[in-house]
């Protein structure tokens, strides 16, 4: 199997790690920068190129790890080509160019959207619990993520905090929930950017849950703590607590109150204990890609948490 990466960057050389433990698989770089394919190729050990036009026509699968808004134009040519197609979050800037994109794949189940949180155990196991009706009614539910203020900077402006790291928690908050977003009022402030820094959501849903997202990116840049991230969830039978700034899951039910914690470091190579999340996606992804079959996080799922930035920051434009 040959699967090519576009985006020789942090996300393009982890995406090259993770697939490399695997032996059936023949990988190559594609890179428009001179630099970039040095280091990559250095770096990695495998050939990289400077188009996707160069190895689509050979590549069983494609993973693009651009920048969002450089997602489109290589996104739509993989699929055209009919090779399955794995996208960082998120799926694209809009809804339309999702659209574009979904068209693209023209219902074959082949493309997957990269939302790493679905890959988490711990986020895993509190899904299967509330499908369960473990935690009984969802009443409330609160999810918070935060990085460095060096990340806003790094950006410069060209996405809002809410579209860079609230679409984390906006695709997780339709996940966990099973629920759609009925209603939203935001709340927002400029601190160092020209767009969004800091954003709170009251969210509405679906199912008649309640639900906040808060995002920001103001950590100082010497924290040594580079991101601060939960999950808070409160139901008729139950409460569930989860610390995605660590590998820590509480859990404390009617039934059975206890604390539950499992390895789930995004970047860990551990097969035994759990692989990291990005490992348990991509193989999730290349396993669609040898059988033949659906993947598991659809282009209308990254559609839907895209939809769901435009609703919030919509809200914060008419404020």
């Amino acid at each position: 199997m040959r699967v090519a990466i576009v985006g020789m960057g942090m996300m393009g050389r982890l995406h090259a790690r993770t697939m490399s433990s695997r032996a059936d698989l023949e990988l190559v770089g594609v890179e428009t920068d001179s630099g970039a394919r040095e280091v990559a190729a250095a770096e990695l050990g495998i050939p990289v190129v400077t188009t996707l036009d160069e190895v689509v026509n050979d590549c069983d699968a494609v993973v693009i790890t651009l920048p969002d808004h450089l997602h489109v134009a290589d996104a739509i040519q993989a699929l055209e080509a009919e090779k399955y197609v794995l996208v960082e979050k998120p799926l694209a800037g809009t809804t339309q160019e999702c659209d574009r994109i979904i068209a693209a794949d023209a219902g074959r189940n082949r493309l997957m959207v990269g939302h790493l949180l679905r890959f988490d155990e711990r986020l895993r196991e509190l899904r299967r619990r509330i499908v369960d009706g473990v935690l009984g009614e969802l009443h409330y539910v609160r999810i918070h993520r935060s990085n460095l203020v060096t990340s806003g900077e790094r950006l410069g402006g060209r996405v809002s905090v809410v579209g860079f790291l609230g679409v984390h928690d906006l695709d997780l908050l339709l996940w966990l929930t099973g629920q759609s977003v009925t209603a939203v009022s935001a709340q927002g402030r400029r601190v160092f950017t020209t767009t969004w820094d800091v954003v709170t959501a009251s969210l509405e849903l679906s199912g008649g849950t309640l639900a906040q997202v808060e995002n920001h990116w103001l950590i100082h840049r010497a924290s040594a703590r580079s991101c601060l991230a939960g999950v808070e969830i409160f139901g008729s039978r139950g409460t569930a607590l989860v610390d995605l700034s660590t590998d820590e899951l509480e859990l404390v039910t009617d039934d059975d109150p206890r604390s539950v914690r499992v390895d789930g470091h995004n970047w860990t190579h551990d097969p035994v204990v759990s692989g990291g999340s990005l490992h348990r996606q991509d193989m999730a992804f290349l396993a669609a890609v040898r059988s033949g079959g659906p993947v598991p996080t659809t282009g209308l799922d990254g559609r839907n948490a895209v939809a769901a930035v435009e609703l919030v920051e919509a809200s914060l434009r008419h404020r």
